[in-house]
This record gives structure tokens, C-alpha cells and sequence, in this order.
């Protein structure tokens, strides 16, 4: 079988020299041999560029063609489960899982920190009997909000070695 451009609305094939067969591919009749001149203006015509030339193997082309839909890989997302970025370095991208590790590694660094401060103004202020300041207070929050960020990290870590990056 020779090879087959599709332009627009029409299937173009070399008969032989300088003829062109010319017929419509969207279920109408109709068909008419033109030169080289004509399959030029049929390309302008639709603004089509002379390299795409495909080449047809089978006899029946009107069949859609599948798309080749790669599922997750639940393998990569429980082992980021277990540590955060695992996965993307699995996956073969490393500047991902490093950046994934990295900022689990920070905000664990922030909310232990945060967690030592507010531990330590509660203590004081439970063996004096004071009020907690406001310094121990700001502290509980941040670390609160660093517990989320860890988690909301964990969730998109998982969530994105499932899908390998897409």
C-alpha cells in the first residue's frame, strides 16, 4: 500500500509521476487526480506543512485509535508512605523526591522546635502560675501549622509517586 497525507478533509496518494489521487476521507463521495501544484494549494489551503506524510499500514484506518493510559503505581506511593519522596526517587526523579524529603525534613526541624519552645513556656508558666505569654502561644500555633504543612506534604508526596509526576 503507498503511503497516504492526510490534508483537511481529503486523502492524498502518489499514483505515479507528478498524479496525485485526491479523495474526500470524511464519508462523502468524491475523488478527482490532480499534479503537484494542486496537493501544494490543498496543503495551503488547510496550512498544512509538506512533512506530514502518514503512512497507512492497515486497510481500515476509520478506527479510532486507543490511548495508552498508564495507571499508578501503588508500589511508588507506599513507599513514599513510609518516607516522603521515596517514590519520585523511584520513579527516576530525583530532584522531586529530594525536594519532597527536604521539606519534610524542615518542617518536622520547625514544628519540634516550636513544639520545645511552647513545652518549656508551659512548664514555667504551670510551676509559677502565670499565664502562658503571648511568645508561647505564637509558638503552639506554628507548630500546629507545621504539623499540617507535614501532613499535606505526606498526602501530596503519596498522591504524586501514585501518579508519577502528571
Amino acid at each position: 500500500m503507498l503511503g497516504v497525507e492526510r490534508i483537511g478533509q481529503f486523502d492524498v496518494r502518489k499514483m505515479g509521476d507528478d498524479k496525485y489521487a485526491v479523495a474526500l476521507n470524511n464519508g462523502n463521495l468524491g475523488a478527482f487526480v490532480t499534479d503537484k501544484a494542486g496537493v501544494e494549494e490543498l496543503r495551503q489551503k488547510y496550512n498544512r506543512a509538506t512533512d506530514t506524510v502518514e503512512f497507512s499500514t492497515k486497510e481500515d484506518d476509520s478506527k479510532p485509535v486507543k490511548e495508552n493510559k498508564k495507571g499508578g503505581n501503588w508500589g511508588k506511593a507506599i513507599a513514599s508512605t513510609f518516607l516522603t519522596g521515596l517514590g519520585q526517587l523511584f520513579d527516576g526523579r530525583t530532584k522531586d523526591g529530594l525536594v519532597d524529603m527536604a521539606t519534610d525534613v524542615g518542617l518536622y526541624a520547625t514544628a519540634g522546635g516550636l513544639s520545645m519552645v511552647f513545652i518549656n513556656a508551659f512548664t514555667k508558666a504551670t510551676q509559677t502560675g502565670a499565664k502562658l505569654g503571648l511568645g508561647a502561644k505564637a509558638a503552639y500555633i506554628g507548630a500546629a501549622l507545621a504539623g499540617i504543612g507535614l501532613l499535606a506534604n505526606k498526602i501530596h508526596t503519596i498522591v504524586d509517586a501514585y501518579k508519577g509526576g502528571k
